[in-house]
């Protein structure tokens, strides 16, 4: 069970920093609700010649509801959320 709980945050600590770099770059302007749903399905997505969440093993679930939450809520917001949850698990 060790073993599963770390492999399990490695992928939500991956899945993060994807969303992190979304949030931080200027694609995420274009980011639109379909975008989020291809995520949410475990999809890579691409916005302009830019490709985010390539890696299968991204916890697309987690990921799309931080994105679909900064569409709504605003980027920084998020942003600063998602930063901020980086450094805890990093410990």
């Amino acid at each position: 069970m060790a073993e599963l709980r770390r492999h399990e945050q490695r992928l939500t600590i991956a899945s993060l920093e994807e969303a992190i770099r979304l949030l931080r770059s200027e694609k995420f302007d274009a980011l639109t609700h379909e975008h989020v749903r291809a995520v949410a399905e475990y999809g890579s997505i691409e916005i302009g010649d830019e490709a985010f969440f390539e890696r299968a093993f991204s916890a697309g679930k987690e990921a799309a509801a931080s994105l679909g939450y900064a569409l709504h809520q605003g980027r920084q917001a998020v942003l600063d959320d998602l930063l901020r949850l980086q450094a805890t698990l990093r410990g």
